[in-house]
């Protein structure tokens, strides 16, 4: 089971017929739908077959019930979430322009009112789990201690950090200890100080990593492992993007599903663009996940 902590958002959408360099442009539609990196993560990853579960506090408010509700209706286990008065989703409200590219302006406030689930709730998770899914900057304080608890029981922890939150030592710490990290360049680049990515690469590796992966949104992602020290560069595929939003969290999901099921690192990270590419390619109002189908038709050998 792929156990995912981290926050669940409600996004407001808002497709308009202009791109983002425009400035300006007429609404097109409108969707209201959730979101966040590990809720998507793992919508991802029940998609394709393997069991998820989501390892939270949520709020008591109607919001946190619809996304209970929501994670439910996507195959997503509950039995790890845990109401907390306050725990509600984050808002956002996200333009996605006419070639895919979107801009989100999120309100977080509600992280300061989420706590981790109780120490009985976390263990039972572990127990369960094959592979952890921590989105880093917006996962409670102490979860670095989860991380912990994770490695030292043998579960692989797939690390999202995108952005350094409230508490950059917190995900500093998660980032010495988690063996996947999977970062998007830009923000390996701010961690490292490099702006080459094998130099990035090169400064983020270190002897606890099983696989770092540095995703580059259209382009594609590059990786090293310690069966391939060398950065390799792996293209994305080539699709027409209508909505880009949640990409990043599907490739997370979708490299956790290769993960659990023993591939190489580099058919993960393929598989993982494949994923990503299908869930771009989505017209507005589709459920936005991956199949196995869609992926074969972009690379039949990624499943066999």
């Amino acid at each position: 089971m792929i156990v995912g902590l981290g926050c669940v958002a409600r996004d407001s959408m808002l497709f308009t017929e202009a791109t983002l360099a425009e400035g300006k442009g007429r609404v097109s539609s409108r969707e209201t739908r959730f979101g966040g990196n590990v809720r998507t993560a793992l919508t991802a990853s029940a998609a394709l077959g393997i069991p998820a579960a989501y390892l939270a506090c949520l709020g008591t408010a109607p919001s946190s019930d619809e996304a209970v509700a929501d994670l439910r209706e996507h195959g997503v286990d509950c039995r790890f979430v845990v109401r907390s008065t306050g725990a509600d989703p984050l808002e956002s409200t996200i333009v996605v322009a006419s070639d895919g590219e979107r801009y989100i302006a999120f309100d977080d406030a509600p992280l300061a009112l989420t706590p981790l689930p109780d120490a009985d709730t976390i263990a039972q998770a572990l127990e369960r789990a094959t592979c952890l899914i921590v989105d880093a900057s917006t996962s409670p304080p102490g979860t670095a201690d989860v991380v912990r608890l994770a490695r030292d029981r043998g579960i692989p922890v797939v690390l999202d950090a995108e952005r350094f939150g409230p508490d950059p030592d917190a995900l500093t710490s998660m980032l010495e200890v988690a063996d996947h990290p999977v970062l998007p360049l830009h923000f390996a680049r701010q961690v490292t100080g490099r702006r080459d990515a094998a130099e990035a690469a090169d400064a983020l590796w270190s002897d606890v990593r099983s696989t770092l992966v540095l995703t580059d949104g259209a382009h594609g992602a590059y990786f090293c492992s310690g069966a391939s020290p060398d950065l390799v560069f792996v293209p994305a595929y080539r699709v027409e993007a209508r909505d880009t939003n949640g990409c990043g969290d599907v490739f997370h999901g979708a490299y956790a599903v290769g993960l659990v099921q023993g591939w190489a690192a580099e058919r993960r990270v393929r598989f993982a663009n494949a994923a990503a590419a299908v869930v771009a390619a989505l017209a507005p109002g589709i459920r936005r996940v991956p199949s196995l189908a869609a992926i074969g038709s972009l690379d039949a050998e990624l499943i066999d």
